[in-house]
């Protein structure tokens, strides 16, 4: 235990935009919320249907302030879950640019162990942010009002956010995690290459029954929950996993 809570802090203070990112966005939401109140900010948009709640919003509290928080719970969630993508695309990648994974491996720490903790900053560390960034913002929009309004706001948002760990973020970092180890000079290129590529083969000859379970449901319409693209996904993931680990520990 000791072991992986000094590897996660290692990462939190490696890779900066883990706790920086949430701080802009807090910072954002304050602008946001001064507009409202000084100034003449419009609150006019459209958020995905799976992620509206206006209905047990306005049971709360109704007017722009709920439209406005509604816009940047979105806009966090999107943000941090595409920082964690970026994050575990290029932690692996970054060691052994600057060779500093000699030193790692040198440790009395197993390559299994180390590449669990950087998925845990993800899958774990990147929710946890959202969830802690959420409440801020409630609170800098609502005041105390923030308890009733964070009540019915988690009890339709908070398991979607579990959902979207399990049937998107997983896979896709596990991907990332793996073009990040066998990349040899853009593991950006081959993260989104490949799947663009395998989209494209698979509408053109397939009629696209692979992209339905590896890829559509992931981010594109991720309000489709289905077990047979859930247990896919935790299948792929595991294989990256793996695969990531065995490459890791065959460098020298």
């Amino acid at each position: 235990m000791k072991v992986m809570l000094a590897l996660l802090k290692r990462e939190i203070l490696e890779h900066r935009n883990i706790w920086l990112i949430p701080m802009i966005l807090v910072g954002l939401a304050i602008l946001v919320r001064l507009s409202l109140m000084f100034g003449s900010l419009n609150v006019e948009f459209e958020l995905p249907s799976q992620l509206q709640i206006d209905d047990q919003v306005n049971s709360v509290v109704n007017g722009v302030l709920a439209r406005g928080l509604n816009l940047m719970n979105y806009i966090i969630t999107m943000t941090i879950m595409i920082v964690a993508c970026f994050y575990t695309l290029s932690c692996l990648y970054g060691e052994r640019q600057d060779e500093s994974v000699l030193f790692w491996r040198s440790l009395p720490v197993s390559d299994t162990t180390t590449i669990v903790s950087k998925l845990l900053i993800a899958l774990v560390v990147a929710p946890i942010s959202v969830i802690v960034c959420q409440i801020v913002v409630a609170f800098i929009f609502f005041g105390f009002g923030a308890f009733d309004y964070l009540e019915v706001y988690f009890g339709g948002a908070f398991g979607l956010l579990i959902k979207m760990v399990f049937w998107s973020l997983l896979p896709t970092v596990a991907w990332c995690l793996f073009c990040s180890e066998v990349a040899n000079k853009n593991p950006f290129l081959l993260a989104f290459i490949a799947p663009v590529l395998l989209w494209v083969i698979d509408s053109l000859f397939l009629s696209g029954v692979i992209g339905d379970h590896i890829m559509l449901n992931r981010w594109i319409g991720f309000d489709t929950y289905t077990t047979p693209s859930l247990i896919v996904g935790l299948v792929l993931s595991a294989i990256f996993i793996t695969l990531a680990v065995v490459k890791r520990s065959q460098r020298i």
